[in-house]
């Protein structure tokens, strides 16, 4: 689905997402998928249950996904979100990534290099 905008309908689609939390604030990571409980013969052994996770926190995915479906990234890109809001929560608290919830202040932001 990465790269490629997914058909938007009212039912949420398996697979990996960015979105912003506020306006003008950093990309965090989002997934939704499919919990299965299988037997040992990979029989289901209880409903399928459909999981969304939004920068590390369990949403909804009925309610996110017309904030998710506009977005997918590989599952690459979502780890490297993951791991870079991590990352800067530990090491650069001052960071966009570690505040995902306020706007980026571009006058506070290091440069890149």
């Amino acid at each position: 689905m990465a790269g490629h905008a997914p058909q938007i309908t009212s039912e949420p689609q398996v697979g990996w997402f960015r979105r912003r939390l506020v306006r003008g604030g950093p990309w965090v990571a989002a997934r939704i998928w499919l919990d299965q409980e299988l037997d040992e013969d990979g029989y289901l052994t209880a409903d399928e249950i459909l999981r969304c996770e939004v920068d590390g926190k369990p949403q909804d995915a009925t309610e996110e996904w017309l904030r998710l479906a506009d977005h997918p990234i590989s599952e690459s890109e979502y780890n490297y979100l993951v791991a870079t809001s991590k990352w800067a929560a530990k090491h650069a608290p001052d960071e966009p990534e570690a505040n995902p919830r306020e706007k980026i202040d571009m006058n506070k932001v290091s440069l890149p290099f």
